[in-house]
């Protein structure tokens, strides 16, 4: 699974970068549950299905922050300068920016591709840092 990285910088450019997920810092149960570890990517305030049917590719338009994952088909997601990503099924990407214009979503799949799509509040979080060794025990 792969997983990207959506942000802004001040003068309001979107860049994608690839983001490891496992760098997060999981909180490990107790117990039977030793090894079984969770972590919060942020607040939900709407979740949402997006279909795209074959050869949809709309314009540039606002990024929410978000946390995505694409549960069906293929995804091409493109930031203001014009670097593409593929996202495929299990594929996943962190919107962090609000601006206008910051991301373009694209089906040139033979499917219908299917984006499920949890909207964060738009406080901007930190990305994570490397995960302690107190979390991987």
């Amino acid at each position: 699974m792969t997983a990207y990285r959506l942000t802004a910088d001040e003068h309001g450019k979107t860049h994608l970068e690839e983001w490891d997920l496992f760098a997060w810092p999981f909180e490990n149960g107790p117990g039977e549950f030793k090894g079984v570890g969770g972590a919060v990517m942020g607040d939900a305030s709407r979740v949402m299905l997006m279909r795209f049917e074959v050869g949809a590719h709309p314009g540039f338009h606002r990024a929410v922050p978000s946390f995505a994952v694409v549960v069906a088909g293929e995804l091409v997601i493109t930031d203001s300068a014009g670097v593409e990503a593929v996202l495929q099924v299990g594929d996943a990407i962190r919107v962090e920016t609000t601006g206008r214009g910051g991301w373009r979503l694209g089906n040139r799949g033979e499917h219908e591709a299917l984006l499920a799509l949890v909207q964060m509040p738009p406080a901007k979080a930190e990305p994570p840092g490397p995960p302690s060794s107190e979390a991987r025990d």
